[in-house]
């Protein structure tokens, strides 16, 4: 049935609109069509009702900082229907051999590097390995990828992730959120809500507030400096994984499960060998002062996504 629009509020679904007609309205009794216009206005606060509350950000994680809440998440490539699902399954049909054709599940999550820049990457888990790729979702194609063996995984950690105790990052992040919160002001012209936005409140230090995984295989190695400072080095031996910013913005519990790092959590665990060491507690990410990686954060330089003229 076509959608119909009212004057005020969303559309109205007549299918649960309910008619009542009685023996004792006559046709000319202005009272008669009370149950209809009652339908109606009964349809019509149900279907508000309905709007409001997918339009709520869920609140199934005790988090205070949304990740990227001043961004339309809807520019997001992976925000548009199918397009996750078709990426998975072209990574499952690329790089997973005969061999490893047993998947046990894959998501779409936010991988964060040893410098703390976040980037979007597909995981394919099989009973054998992780696969995380850096897929192309506007051009659809696979860009790169890192297969780890889980029999070589010797450590699994999951908790909050946590900046350093002499980490400049967080102290950066509340400055950035304070000029954030007067730019948006002045550019609304909401110059009544411009004392809020100056406050103090606005510039304190940031954590991310945010939970994650690790899986190392270092087997308790330090790494070597020449690695450790180098932003440009590879084959660092752990992987870290926070949910993806579309976990936050998704109504239902089966559309924000592909974006949930719980699941690849839950699901791992089983599969790893008797001899890794399963923990829980905080997972440090070594920024010190983070001014590039704040940058790029911010700015979801690592996400695929709709930059006015320019997307990637």
């Amino acid at each position: 049935m076509d959608e119909t629009y009212f004057d005020e509020g969303p559309a109205g679904n007549f299918e649960t609109a309910t008619l009542e007609i009685t023996k004792d309205h006559d046709g000319n009794d202005p009272n008669s069509s009370t149950s209809v216009t009652n339908g109606i206005n009964t349809a019509r606060r149900n279907t508000e009702n309905e709007v409001n509350a997918a339009n709520q950000i869920p609140t199934s994680k005790n988090v205070c900082n949304i990740p990227f809440k001043h961004i339309d998440i809807h520019s997001f490539f992976t925000d548009r229907n199918e397009v996750v699902e078709r990426a998975l399954k072209d990574c499952q049909d690329s790089l997973i051999n005969e061999e490893e054709k047993d998947v046990v599940g894959s998501w779409l999550l936010t991988e964060i590097s040893l410098w703390d820049v976040e980037k979007e990457r597909l995981i394919v888990l099989t009973k054998k390995a992780l696969y995380s790729v850096k897929y192309d979702f506007i051009s659809l194609k696979i860009l790169e990828y890192n297969r780890v063996p889980l029999s070589e995984i010797d450590t699994l950690v999951s908790g909050e992730l946590v900046y350093p105790s002499t980490s400049l990052a967080p102290r950066l992040s509340g400055l950035a959120e304070g000029v954030s919160s007067i730019f948006n002001c002045a550019v609304r012209q909401e110059w009544s809500s411009l004392t809020s936005c100056t406050g103090l409140a606005q510039f304190e230090s940031r954590k991310r507030y945010i939970s994650g995984i690790r899986l190392m295989w270092n087997r308790g190695t330090p790494l070597p400096l020449t690695k450790k400072w180098n932003p440009f080095a590879k084959n660092i031996p752990w992987l870290t994984y926070t949910s993806h910013p579309l976990y936050w913005y998704k109504g239902s519990e089966a559309d924000k499960a592909k974006f949930d790092v719980d699941g690849l959590h839950a699901t791992i665990i089983s599969l790893l060998s008797p001899e890794c060491a399963i923990r829980t507690g905080s997972i440090i990410i070594e920024n010190y002062f983070g001014l590039g990686a704040l940058v790029h954060n911010r700015n979801a330089l690592g996400f695929f996504k709709i930059r006015g003229k320019v997307s990637f």
